[in-house]
């Protein structure tokens, strides 16, 4: 082999190595988005095996592979108890000592900390928010809805997004269907929102 082919063999090889690192990059770099499903209320209601408003009291995105909410169940429309404490996840974003709204599938086994040393909750019974999260609903105090004095503009409400959980036509939502929003979330008064449920939850006994 000359002196001179040296350089180009040592060059070729870099080309190599750089492609196949290109190569692997892009193959790493690629996700696939799940579209959210579209629910009926009903058909979600029946999809879960817990329907409750709790009120997140710890979480824990440390110790195990996927983030676990500690909440105590406030009012209960399907498979808790009221005063009960239950355990969910898996998506980051519900606040501490905040209520919400959850429907939420049994996972099929307990859920561990990564390292049995460590503290988290030990191991527990799961439930999981499905539907890409929007079986999860926040309950909050906003002015968004109708009235000109503040005590009918403001009041607790439930963020539902109605792009992907339909509520029956006679339910009002803030701003109101067709609108568009961040997400198709929309507002609706918790004390129209609960009702539905609970209705849902006579139906089954």
């Amino acid at each position: 082999m000359s002196v001179a082919a040296v350089p180009r063999i040592v060059l070729l090889i870099m080309v190599v190595v750089i492609s196949a690192q290109e190569i692997s990059a892009q193959q790493s770099e690629q996700v696939t988005i799940t579209e959210p499903r579209i629910y009926k209320l009903a058909e979600l209601f029946t999809q879960a095996d817990t329907v409750a408003v709790v009120k997140v009291v710890s979480g824990d995105a440390e110790n195990y592979d996927t983030a676990v909410y500690k909440a105590q169940v406030i009012k209960s429309f399907k498979g808790a108890a009221e005063g009960e404490t239950v355990y969910y996840g898996p998506y980051l974003g519900d606040r501490l000592g905040g209520e919400y709204v959850v429907f939420l599938r049994n996972a099929t086994k307990p859920i561990s900390p990564k390292n049995t040393s460590s503290a988290g909750f030990g191991r527990v019974q799961y439930g999981t928010v499905f539907d890409e999260g929007y079986s999860d609903m926040m309950v909050d105090y906003v002015c968004a809805f109708d009235g000109k004095e503040p005590a009918q503009h403001c009041d607790y409400g439930v963020r539902v997004c109605t792009d992907y959980i339909i509520l029956p036509k006679s339910t009002p939502t803030f701003p109101p269907v067709g609108e568009d929003t961040p997400f198709g979330c929309r507002w609706v008064r918790k004390t129209v929102f609960v009702p539905l449920l609970e209705k849902l939850g006579s139906a089954r006994k």
